[in-house]
């Protein structure tokens, strides 16, 4: 009997012995320290455009003669106050101080010749389309600590940070439509001599050409054709702060899920020099380009799966597929802006970790 109660306690502290080394496992190792390269698919971005020249307000019905001495600026000419101010001939102010870049722009006729400009913006079809990022890696690095352990799941806090670069392309966009200001000056019966494009002077000359520098406007969407590259650029470093919960169904696996607060700032590069074609023979192709930076400053939710696979007693290796919620970002520029969805995304993530 004394042997058997013997045999007795001394499986129970065997086996109390045996519990408490588990447990002592993760407590013994409760740091990790890693480094990841993170990727990111499937992240929108839009560009959009606003107009580019100013043609100034639409005239006055009737038109007065201050719509005819302010300066107008299109895409493909310009009519501008001159050096004595636009006087007012045959009825109407006129200025030797305008310009213009093709012949297709003229309609001479006697008494009765038009000069006409274009101001474009485009507004819809392809341009505006949705474009996907080139997917380019990363870099991380994060640090956990195993706050709990039971016997098969660990409670864990970590903080990362992590650089990323997006890219975001394209050449041309075929199917597009532009919002089209034509105004028409009338030449007052003297016609332009061919040979455009034409400058004209700020001080008049005389027996020197002549424009009515009040128009007549009409506005319409048109089809337009878009040649040229267009390209927005972004760099972001993103920090996180979450709780993360993991299961171990053995000793050399983990699946774990996380969620938690991420904060992020980055500077984007937005550049363009594009051939706008309109749907209009008197509209010659329109050249547009430019460049623009800003600086962003943006917070969300992250969350995450991560597989964890043990290589030894100190080295782990992860993936990990990740989804970051937060508005969207919005890059400014003059005359093209672009707008960055990281939440339309996902996230893929390589790395390892040491324990100690």
């Amino acid at each position: 009997m004394r042997k058997t109660s013997l045999l007795i306690a001394g499986m129970c502290a065997w086996q109390a012995g045996a519990r408490a080394q588990d447990l002592a496992i993760p407590a013994a190792a409760r740091h990790h320290f890693g480094v990841g390269v993170p990727t990111w698919l499937k992240v929108h971005a839009k560009f959009t455009a606003t107009r580019a020249t100013n043609p100034g307000a639409a005239p006055a019905a009737p038109a007065t003669l201050a719509d005819g001495r302010v300066d107008r600026f299109y895409d493909d000419s310009y009519n501008r106050v001159n050096s004595v101010g636009n006087p007012v001939l045959s009825g109407e102010p006129r200025t030797s101080f305008f310009g213009y870049q093709s012949d297709a722009q003229v309609a001479n006729a006697v008494g009765a010749g038009t000069l006409a400009m274009h101001s474009v913006q485009l507004n819809g079809g392809d341009y505006t389309r949705a474009l996907d990022n080139q997917p380019f890696p990363g870099l991380e690095t994060f640090y956990r600590y195993d706050w709990k352990a039971g016997k098969n799941w660990t409670a864990s806090w970590e903080l990362a940070a992590a650089y990323h670069f997006f890219h975001w392309e394209r050449n041309g966009a075929p199917g597009s439509t532009v919002d089209l200001i034509t105004d028409t000056f009338g030449l007052g019966g003297v016609a332009l001599p061919p040979g455009a494009p034409f400058d004209g002077s700020f001080t008049p000359v005389p027996f020197g050409a002549l424009s009515g520098s009040t128009p007549t406007r009409t506005q319409a969407t048109v089809a337009a054709a878009v040649a040229g590259r267009r390209q927005l650029d972004f760099h972001a470093l993103q920090f996180r702060v979450a709780p993360a919960l993991n299961w171990e169904p053995n000793r050399n696996w983990q699946i774990g899920v996380q969620a938690g607060l991420a904060l992020g700032v980055g500077f984007s590069q937005l550049s363009f020099a594009e051939q706008i074609t309109v749907a209009d023979p008197a509209t010659p192709v329109i050249n547009q380009s430019g460049r623009s930076s800003a600086a962003h400053l943006w917070a969300g939710l992250f969350s995450s799966l991560r597989v964890n696979r043990r290589l030894g007693e100190h080295w782990d290796a992860h993936v990990e597929v990740r989804h970051l919620l937060t508005d969207s970002i919005r890059h400014n520029g003059p005359t093209r802006s672009g707008e960055i969805s990281l939440s339309e995304g996902v996230g893929l993530a390589a790395g390892i970790a040491y324990r100690f």
